[in-house]
């Protein structure tokens, strides 16, 4: 409520004697003062200071708080971000393996799929050769001369 930089104030009593501004502020601050040694007039100060204090406080409190809270969300933020690299790396593996096993039975499929058709045309090689067998003669030469040709 007083300012303690005041110019000085000459405040004449019996032309002889001068009061400075600090003097001022002090003498009106004894005066102003309750019996507990306070003055009165920073009583009005002493809430406002207080619930300023107070104020500020509990913004630090609720900064770090607020620091505390964000740092546990980037930590858990950053170990899920670890497990889903580490699921994406397994997922990988087992994509590789898949596609592995299926190159293998394509292959595999294309070997059966020739070999059938290498035995189908076995099959009716001999059944050709069956059926010349048990007919008459010529139809065994017509046959024979078939396969020389």
């Amino acid at each position: 409520m007083f300012s303690t930089n005041l110019e000085p104030v000459h405040i004449c009593f019996d032309d002889h004697d001068t009061i400075t501004g600090d003097e001022i502020t002090e003498i009106l601050a004894f005066l102003q003062s309750d019996e507990s040694g306070i003055p009165s007039g920073t009583n009005e100060l002493v809430p406002v200071d207080e619930k300023k204090r107070r104020r500020t406080i509990s913004n630090r409190e609720s900064a770090k708080r607020s620091r505390l809270k964000k740092k546990k969300r980037f930590e858990e933020l950053t170990e899920e971000v670890n497990r889903l690299n580490q699921r994406n790396e397994e997922l990988k593996n087992r994509l590789a393996n898949v596609v592995s096993c299926g190159n293998f039975i394509s292959s595999e499929n294309n070997r059966l799929k020739t070999e059938s058709v290498c035995l189908e045309i076995r099959l009716l090689e001999l059944y050709r050769f069956l059926v010349a067998i048990q007919s008459p003669i010529s139809t065994r030469v017509n046959y024979i001369t078939e396969l020389e040709i």
